[in-house]
């Protein structure tokens, strides 16, 4: 008798092999897959913001006077001036990028707001208080002068007791430079008596933002915007602006950082990172100098991997930057961010550093408690 074959479980058993490709099919088709430098590009530059920091300082004195210069250069402060008509402003470039669709922009906090500590701008005081110190002396030898010819010739033409209109005006005149040289020599002592302390150095600044693809002729051509926040931590260089009218536009890319709504945040491939890894920054590496092309301002995307494993702040990696590159978002292969770009090593280009994921995370879920 012939045993009958098990046609049942050859079926099975032939079935086997397309029931887990389709489990791996469905486990995976929700993953995210690698893309080209050329996919990440074209999804995520339209997001990609080059920020214009238009700004200027001023220094107040105790004495009530204040004066303006747009920056430090080669030792020496920059179109000092004394009055507001006077004031040049001085411009810097960086990059930011949309993290949601009501304008936010995240960049660093040093590429919308210059610092200059008081203790570089003091030397300079002292130096500008020593100017002033002269001017007034000048202003007393000059009043003595004038007093002095004033005497001679009421003692060689006429009499003290004399009401002439001349003598009048002599007279007068020799009260007016009285008091310049008082008021001269009460200055003086004013800024002798100058505390550091009652020096207050202040940075101006206004921020505007122009888009990928668009065309820029000058500053009018930058969209305005307002600081929202800025890290309080010193090793967390963030800063988060927002369009005036809190609206990104439609059509533009927004970066995802895991935060949700409710402060929960949800992980992705950024949370996984290992040396060598490769990454991708999209930013407007010297400004508008590079940036500007026939078709608009374009960002440039620059590639290098990661070189040393991450601290709490810092992630080390080989992509080439340029000043103007500043808070640029860096990406992975899969186009997750996972740190934003702050600062070059000095006398390279090959080794720079951005704020890790983590960091993101931590000052947008800080700003959502506020």
């Amino acid at each position: 008798m012939t045993a009958r074959k098990n046609t049942s479980s050859s079926r099975f058993s032939a079935m086997l092999p397309l029931a887990f490709a389709a489990v791996a099919i469905t486990l995976f088709s929700g993953c995210s897959r690698e893309k080209s430098a050329e996919q990440i590009y074209d999804e995520n530059a339209s997001g990609v913001v080059m920020i214009l920091n238009e700004h200027y300082f001023s220094v107040s004195l105790p004495t009530g006077e204040t004066f303006y210069f747009s920056g430090i250069e080669d030792g020496k402060l920059q179109n000092v001036a004394f009055s507001k008509n006077q004031i040049q402003t001085a411009y810097s470039f960086g990059t930011g990028f949309f993290i949601d669709k009501y304008g936010g922009i995240l960049t660093n906090r040093h590429v919308v707001n210059h610092y200059i500590k008081k203790s570089d701008v003091l030397h300079y005081v002292q130096k500008l208080l020593s100017a002033l110190a002269s001017y007034a002396r000048e202003r007393q030898e000059q009043a003595s002068y004038e007093a002095g010819k004033i005497y001679q010739a009421l003692n060689q033409n006429y009499t003290y007791d004399d009401n002439s209109s001349y003598n009048a005006a002599l007279k007068q005149r020799l009260y007016e430079l009285k008091q310049e040289y008082d008021q001269a020599q009460a200055y003086i002592s004013r800024l002798r008596r100058i505390d550091a302390s009652q020096i207050a150095v202040r940075c101006h600044g206004k921020i505007g933002i122009a888009y990928n693809d668009s065309y820029v002729s000058g500053p009018a051509d930058f969209k305005p915007c307002a600081i929202v926040r800025e890290s309080n931590d010193e090793n967390v260089d963030l800063a988060l602006i927002r369009l005036a009218d809190g609206v990104t536009p439609e059509g533009t890319a927004v970066f995802q950082t895991g935060v949700q709504k409710d402060g929960s945040i949800k992980e992705n491939t950024a949370d996984h990172l290992t040396l060598d890894q490769q990454l991708y920054l999209i930013g407007y590496n010297q400004g508008i100098a590079l940036a500007s092309t026939t078709e608009g301002i374009k960002a440039q995307l620059t590639s290098g991997k990661i070189s040393q494993k991450p601290d709490q702040y810092r992630l080390l990696y080989t992509i080439p930057i340029l000043q103007g590159s500043s808070g640029s978002p860096v990406v992975n292969s899969y186009g997750d961010l996972v740190a934003v770009n702050f600062a070059a090593v000095s006398g390279t280009q090959s080794f720079n550093f951005g704020i890790p994921i983590k960091q993101i995370r931590s000052f947008l879920i800080e700003g959502m408690k506020r």
